[in-house]
């Protein structure tokens, strides 16, 4: 019975727990944001545009992607409309995608 209560708790949280994989990310930085995170460290923040379809209708929308920790002094770099490549974590949480910067590549 304790078996099978945790395996319905299990399948019933899973979908709340985001999804991650690495990508390589190529996309025109359309805003950069520079701010001290909790514990006063820089991060930076850009937003790229990515593309979606929906029901057949095409559009844009902006997704954050984050420089934490030892990117950071080569994110700080990086202006609004340069292109931006990385290998990044890509995250997907309650259909919302997000990504942190794991390497930029020049």
């Amino acid at each position: 019975m304790k078996v099978k209560l945790l395996a319905v708790i299990f399948l019933i949280l899973l979908p709340v727990y985001a999804f991650s994989q690495d990508v390589l990310l190529t996309a025109k930085i359309e805003d950069v944001a520079v701010a001290l995170d909790k514990n006063g460290k820089q991060y930076v923040r850009f937003i790229v545009n990515e593309e979606r379809t929906l029901a057949g209708i095409a559009y844009e929308v902006g997704v954050p992607v984050m420089a934490f920790g030892s990117q950071v002094k080569e994110a700080k770099a990086l202006k609004k409309g340069e292109i931006l490549k990385a290998i990044c974590d890509k995250r997907e949480k309650a259909g919302r995608t997000s990504y942190i910067i794991l390497k930029i590549i020049r």
